[in-house]
């Protein structure tokens, strides 16, 4: 028989065949899995535990899944200042090492992290009978599809050259979307083009069969669309070898949601104190991790806790950051007073993730996608297919929010830059600019001195914009190429 475990660590298949007496057992955290996909209750039982490996529990670390995906998508950019001046798992992505071993480096625990929650979202689909007609099943099937592209574009992100770099030449990550492969399976990198495809095709399969209403904690039709506008906007090319086509649909998906989802840009008083509130029932939010269940430990990574006896705050908006803020921004809002012991000059902290912090960890949910980064993909989309009117209005929804009022008189690279600029300024903390600057053929500048690293200029070619395959993998799959850097 086969065993499953509903909580969602991990499948449990060729583990007990060297002991059939195990077959008999039924530890008290599995069940088998034609029990659990036995009915329409199983399937959505099973989809929240992929939930739960996205929020946190699909590595078994206090610094959880989660906190991983934001650190990591963040680390590459400029939005950080170390305040940590020693070589460590903390500091090594920001500091371009990448290295590939596990003590000294996050990306064995992303990796495997990433690939434990694909096995589980591929038992679920496995199950999905041909012609089935439960809407409760197409839901979990249709959410399924969702995570597993989720999971698949943050990882081809960071582990893959931005798309304009020869994408169907270029090594991406494991493409496996069966469930059961064998002791001896060992695939390749799929290349990024056909990693891309693989995204899209499941969003779009995900979408006629996302019917059931559920909050922006879960995925849905306007989920998938927000996702499809963002991957069509990252295969969109630069501004100076923009691809017309790819970014006609990001426009396109960006719109419907908009104009359709029922989605609203806070404003005032309810946008300066959007990070201090949950996402069910927010109305600017798209789709979300809510980590209710597993709490995040990257609260403590950008702010020193309130209660004693504990330490945190290791890295904290950099100064760069910080003076593209003018006065009047009411984005200057998401930014306290908040010191680190022995570190009075960098004296605040993002509140993005200090929802009910107190020690160590926060219920603050990691805001994937949301209503003002829908405007931005249409303003950076259409400016790359020359419409500058349809660019500036969307631009200047964000500017007028923010309450530093519409730009005027400027067109082509110019407007480019802007909406550049502005979606570092509003999305700082929630894990783009890095991959604002590269996919779009920019540099990533730092001009300020870190506690671990001083200014640098690293260049979208530049080979350390990706992390390093863990070791460990390339040793147990011989077919795995490594990013040599």
């Amino acid at each position: 028989m086969k065993l499953i475990n509903i909580l969602g660590l991990m499948v449990l298949t060729g583990l007990f065949a060297c002991n059939k007496e195990l077959d008999k057992l039924r530890p008290h955290n599995v069940t088998y899995e034609d029990q659990q996909f036995s009915s329409p209750t199983g399937f959505t039982k099973a989809i929240w535990g992929v939930y739960a490996s996205v929020a946190g529990s699909a590595i078994s670390s206090s610094f959880n899944y989660n906190d991983l995906q934001l650190y990591l998508s963040e680390a590459h950019g400029n939005t950080l200042k170390a305040l940590d001046a020693t070589v460590n798992k903390n500091t090594d992505a920001f500091n371009y090492l990448n290295s590939a071993e596990k003590d000294l480096s996050y990306s064995y625990d992303y990796w495997r992290g990433s690939y434990n929650i694909i096995l589980l979202i591929n038992k679920i689909l496995a199950n999905v009978k041909d012609g089935e007609t439960n809407p409760e099943i197409l839901q979990a099937k249709g959410e399924a599809l969702f995570l597993r592209a989720y999971v698949y574009f943050n990882l081809v992100r960071l582990y893959g050259k931005p798309y304009y770099q020869d994408a169907a030449a270029s090594p991406g990550v494991m493409l496996i979307i069966t469930d059961n492969n064998g002791l001896g399976f060992a695939p390749p990198r799929a290349t990024v083009k056909e990693v891309y495809e693989q995204v899209t095709k499941d969003l779009l399969a995900a979408i006629p069969l996302l019917t059931q209403p559920r909050t922006n904690s879960f995925a849905g039709k306007y989920p998938a669309y927000a996702l499809l506008s963002r991957v069509y906007l990252y295969m969109g090319g630069t501004f100076t070898q923009p691809d017309n086509a790819a970014n006609a649909i990001a426009k396109e998906y960006a719109d419907s949601v908009i104009l359709n989802g029922g989605y609203t840009l806070l404003q005032g008083a309810a946008y300066t104190s959007y990070y201090s509130t949950d996402n069910p029932g927010n109305k600017e939010d798209i789709f979300a991790v809510n980590t209710q269940y597993k709490n995040g430990l990257i609260s403590n990574l950008y702010a020193m806790p309130s209660q004693i006896n504990y330490s945190g705050g290791l890295y904290r908006p950099s100064p760069d950051l910080l003076g593209q803020l003018r006065t009047q921004d009411l984005r200057s809002k998401f930014y306290v007073k908040n010191v680190t012991p022995g570190n009075p000059n960098d004296s605040l902290a993002s509140v993005k993730y200090m929802m009910g912090y107190v020690s160590l960890y926060s219920p603050s949910p990691a805001r994937y996608l949301r209503l003002a980064e829908m405007y931005l993909n249409k303003a950076e989309a259409a400016v790359k297919g020359g419409d500058n009117n349809t660019a500036l209005i969307s631009l200047n929804a964000i500017r007028s929010r923010a309450g530093i009022g519409d730009t005027t008189g400027i067109s082509g690279e110019a407007l480019f830059n802007e909406i550049v600029k502005q979606r570092r300024l509003e999305l700082a903390f929630e894990g783009h600019v890095s991959y604002d600057y590269f996919r779009n053929g920019l540099p990533m500048v730092r001009n300020y001195i870190s506690n671990s690293s001083g200014t640098m200029t690293i260049q979208a070619t530049n080979p350390k914009i990706l992390l390093r395959l863990p070791s460990d993998e390339i040793i147990g799959n011989p077919n795995l190429k490594q990013n040599e850097q």
